[in-house]
């Protein structure tokens, strides 16, 4: 579930990085900078503290925490997952490994890593996963250390009915690795303790293969919610404004 914070990231990055008529404190990459990904990279590390406490005029939400209302996921038909109300925390502290930047095909690829997460919230569960038949509804907590993510966009250029032209984001695809972390779902089988405990223990003991199993549910969730998010952003913005010639 800590990776819900990656496309947040990605929204930040894309959302506020090339626009010209923004504060000072947002540097402006150019169209034609032959380092455009050393210059996005520059200008995402200068923002950092304003995109831990959010940017409310360009839709830009607090990473610190970062709040989520809903996001829905499934998984090849095995598992069915809601998480709602979600607050995760440690986002801020993201670092920018990597970033690809193709102005022609409109394609950007993007190296994430966050070392600490946590994640509070609600869940709504029904499916199998690791052997076991998991189902319930309630309170979900989790931390989890050393993630990292791959992240792919794909944009598109459309002409809008005021005859201008604007950025949309047509494709958003994440792969994810956990280090490590632990899950407590509670109210599991409408609150029977003992097989609440024993699932919970099942899936803590066997961490890596739960998060393997579930990785497809939260990306399906993460390109449902992000997708919008982030094209409610470009909006704001024509595309000669996002990518400036000069």
């Amino acid at each position: 579930m800590k990776t819900i914070v990656l496309a947040g990231l990605i929204v930040a990055i894309f959302g506020v990085t090339f626009a010209h008529e923004l504060p000072d404190f947002i540097h402006v990459c150019k169209k034609n900078d032959p380092n455009l990904a050393d210059c996005i990279k520059a200008s995402v590390n200068s923002l950092k503290p304003k995109l831990k406490t959010g940017v409310p005029d360009y839709k830009i939400p607090s990473l610190e925490p970062l709040k989520l209302d809903e996001l829905v996921g499934t998984s090849g038909g095995n598992i069915k997952l809601m998480l709602k109300n979600v607050t995760v925390h440690g986002a801020s502290n993201f670092t920018l490994l990597k970033l690809k930047a193709n102005l022609d095909t409109l394609n950007f690829v993007v190296e994430l890593d966050l070392p600490n997460l946590s994640i509070e919230g609600n869940y709504d569960v029904d499916g199998r996963v690791i052997l076991l038949q998991i189902r319930g509804s309630g309170p979900i907590t989790g931390d989890f250390t050393n993630c990292k993510a791959l992240v792919k966009l794909q944009m598109q250029v459309s002409k809008r009915s005021d005859g201008e032209n604007y950025l949309k984001l047509t494709e958003l695809k994440t792969k994810i690795s956990v280090g490590g972390g632990k899950l407590n779902l509670q109210n599991l089988f409408g609150g029977d303790p003992v097989l609440g405990e024993a699932v919970n223990t099942a899936i803590n003991s066997n961490f890596d293969s739960f998060m393997k199993e579930i990785k497809p549910s939260i990306e399906s969730a993460i390109s449902n919610t992000f997708t919008g998010i982030t094209n409610g952003i470009l909006q704001e913005f024509t595309y000669e404004m996002l990518f400036p010639e000069s």
